[in-house]
């Protein structure tokens, strides 16, 4: 079995690959990448030769179809706060249709409907063409990561910064849960033919998170706000042609979360895996061991 792992130079597909590779019977992997310098780097972090790394443009036909060739399965997680990220997905998946590809696993996000946010448009978009395209599919759907905060740094400084309400209800999910899930499914794609799987570890607020941060580090904890016009200025200031659609989606997503949060179901995790979603408090023990 060969899978193919898009965004393979990201941080979630690399845990995804790293899943992969702990694996009994570690299948063999198709890193997709972007740029020379992001095959070298994935090469270096996964101990792969230059054969399992395929180069290519989302958008370039030629080179997406190449990469698919022999391919049996396929994990594909789009660039979020990308003004192209519909059409890269749709792009995907009709090279996947043409290579034959057998089963296509997509990393979506949790309640894509919620149009009002700009990351999850897309998102949706490629969901039901997946859904339409004919292709035996799974798509996963997880709720924001609990590695999104440094928790060590939180720990040095005394300080958990955040960009929302910290008292607002939100749903979290561990980034070695979403790989782990995502490792089943590709490796025994069958049962989970035609699944959409909402994926949410635990709800809390960020203010019981830097409590737990407390009470583990045996440290002094606060919430830090960082304004969100500070930090979409700063995104915007870096600009590039993707920097003004960044920063608009981006406030768009703080915004929602202050006044609303996501939170969502723990039971499907807990289904997948046969055990508890992995908590706060596992997640910070295991960072700070680190």
């Amino acid at each position: 079995m060969t899978i193919l792992i898009t965004g393979a130079a990201g941080r979630t597909s690399g845990y995804v690959i790293r899943a992969l590779q702990r694996s009994p019977q570690p299948p063999a992997l198709r890193l997709l990448v972007r740029s020379e310098g992001s095959a070298k780097k994935v090469q270096e972090t996964y101990g792969v030769g230059p054969s399992s790394v395929a180069i290519t443009d989302y958008l370039e036909r030629k080179s997406l179809h190449a990469a698919l060739q022999g391919v049996d399965v396929v994990f594909h997680n789009g660039p979020s706060f990308n003004s192209q990220e519909a059409a890269m997905g749709i792009a995907v998946i009709d090279a996947a249709r043409e290579a034959g590809v057998k089963h296509f696993v997509y990393c979506s996000v949790l309640f894509s409907l919620l149009t009002k946010l700009l990351n999850h448009k897309p998102k949706l978009a490629v969901e039901e063409y997946l859904i339409e395209s004919g292709l035996n599919y799974t798509i996963i759907q997880p709720t924001s990561f609990m590695q999104n905060f440094d928790i060590r740094d939180a720990v040095s400084n005394g300080k958990l910064i955040y960009s929302f309400n910290s008292k607002i209800f939100q749903g979290f999910l561990d980034l070695e849960d979403n790989a782990a899930i995502a490792s089943l499914i590709l490796l025994d794609p069958t049962p989970h033919n035609r699944a959409r799987y909402e994926l949410v570890g635990e709800n809390t607020t960020l203010e019981d998170v830097a409590k737990l941060l407390e009470d583990i580090s045996g440290k002094s904890i606060t919430c830090e706000p960082l304004a969100r016009e500070q930090l979409i200025a700063s995104i915007a200031k870096k600009g590039g042609p993707e920097a003004e659609n960044f920063a608009e989606g981006l406030d768009r997503m703080l915004y929602y979360y202050d006044k609303r949060g996501i939170p969502g179901n723990p039971n499907t995790v807990r289904w997948l895996l046969g055990r508890e979603p992995t908590s706060w408090r596992a997640v910070i023990e295991r960072a700070l061991k680190e």
